[in-house]
């Protein structure tokens, strides 16, 4: 998700100094796409600030990141995809990670080796016009040389096996099963290979090369450390790589071709650039205490983007406006400053405090246009047959996502929250879309198919806001 969209926004007049905050970064999709975008009449300085609380992830984009600074576009992303998702590495290139990449934090290591193991401490790569500025504690920089070390006593052989009893768990079978019946039969096929081997690449490329288990992922000999259903098509938003690939339903050719894409042009962009990008590994909640030791104060940022820590699992929108409000620029400074908040949760929050027949009559006739009823779900009505259980799940698909969310904002609150923070929500978003991954009104069967495929709900709202003054 790119987190700009200047068309709709500052157009050419973007600031000459662009900030950027990912709060709640996860991985950096959302940099990379973002950065990728970044017009090329833009040639001001534009920092970014990139944090997650995870250590896996922030080492996993760090060492992603200054693969993108320190190598050629071309090497840099292909180097890039694979760590990034294939279980199993070349050995030639774990070695050229070990002599170009690690030597850069064991000198760090090395130098704050008498300091307090809390203790605060920052190292800044220049790369000309482009750096890369990485804040931990000292016990987690003495942490980071182990993602470029595979244990010892693990073989590809032996990860793989370790991998598979994750991903192919007889106890997983039937979770399993209902996750392909959802898939057309040649995506069946390419998403078992990918459970089998785990290495993105289409289909009939020989894996040979592959031989070294990638070490950010195994930092144990005993252990795969995600979960069976991660899957990296589920990552991207299915309508940008579907189909890339010349075999037109090899979907992971498809992702391959369009990530590797992406990262090109992300790694191309930043060659041109005056670009900053400092990572942290701090709590969301102490993210502006921390930013602020580092030198950045209040009203700062021209986009901020939270993820869904407004999710009431998480912060909530209360906290999270409160917490980043401050940080983002006023309209003076400029008027498309936007803080991006994602909801996951809220509308299936308000679903299970609704009486179930609510809606049911609507879901139903709307479903109708694309699902006709087989003769086994008319004979399995009342069982748990898998045609029942797709039908339940596109129902999902017709259900008044709007007026559910309208529950949750009232009843959470929103304009108490706006008002404390001084914030404002937009009338409409102009960045994402409000629902980016509903079905629209009058889809196609070929779009509702692509939903059904794609494993996700189209309940995902994202919000937008601004400083209200």
């Amino acid at each position: 998700m790119y987190i700009l969209n200047c068309k709709q926004n500052e157009g050419d007049s973007l600031p000459k100094d662009l900030r950027l905050l990912f709060a709640a970064s996860g991985d950096i999709r959302n940099v990379v796409t973002t950065l990728a975008e970044l017009p090329s009449s833009f040639s001001g300085k534009c920092d970014v600030v990139i944090n997650d609380m995870d250590p896996d992830i922030v080492a996993r984009n760090t060492i992603l990141l200054l693969i993108a600074l320190h190598y050629e576009p071309e090497q840099a992303g292909m180097m890039m995809i694979h760590l990034w998702y294939s279980a199993l590495i070349s050995a030639e290139m774990l070695k050229s990670l070990r002599d170009n990449i690690l030597p850069l934090i064991e000198d760090v290591r090395t130098k704050i080796k008498d300091k307090p193991p809390t203790s605060l401490q920052s190292k800044k790569w220049t790369y000309g016009s482009r750096s890369l500025r990485l804040v931990l504690k000292k016990s987690e920089w003495c942490l980071l040389p182990s993602y470029f070390q595979v244990p010892s006593s693990l073989s590809a052989t032996k990860a793989q096996e370790i991998r598979i009893s994750t991903t192919l768990a007889p106890s997983r079978k039937d979770y399993v099963d209902r996750a392909l019946y959802s898939r057309p039969p040649a995506w069946r096929v390419c998403m078992m290979k990918f459970r089998q081997n785990g290495i993105l690449l289409p289909f009939g490329l020989p894996r040979d090369e592959f031989n070294t288990p990638n070490p950010t992922f195994y930092q144990a000999d005993d252990f795969w450390p995600m979960m069976d259903s991660a899957n990296p098509v589920q990552g991207w938003p299915v309508k940008d790589w579907v189909n890339k690939a010349p075999a037109k339903k090899d979907i992971y050719g498809s992702l391959f071709i369009y990530i590797r894409k992406v990262l090109l042009r992300f790694c191309q962009r930043i060659t041109e650039l005056d670009v900053q990008f400092q990572l942290l590994q701090v709590n969301a909640l102490k993210l502006p205490e921390t930013i602020k030791i580092c030198g950045v104060g209040k009203h700062s940022f021209d986009r901020i983007e939270v993820s869904n820590i407004t999710d009431m699992a998480y912060l909530g929108p209360h906290q999270t406006l409160i917490t980043f409000g401050p940080l983002l620029k006023i309209k003076l400074q400029n008027t498309h400053a936007t803080l991006l908040t994602l909801f996951l949760n809220a509308t299936h929050e308000m679903r299970m405090t609704q009486p179930a027949e609510t809606s049911l009559e609507s879901q139903v006739n709307q479903l109708a246009q694309y699902m006709k009823p087989s003769a086994e779900m008319l004979r399995n009505a009342s069982g748990f047959s898998a045609e029942i259980i797709k039908t339940q799940e596109a129902l999902g698909f017709f259900c008044d996502y709007d007026a559910l969310f309208e529950l949750f904002m009232k009843h959470y609150g929103f304009k108490n929250a706006a008002s404390l923070s001084g914030l404002e929500m937009k009338g409409e978003n102009t960045i994402q879309d409000n629902w980016p991954l509903r079905l629209r009104k009058g889809a196609t069967q070929e779009e509702f198919e692509l939903l059904v495929a794609s494993g996700h709900t189209g309940s995902e709202r994202y919000v937008e806001w601004r400083v209200a003054r």
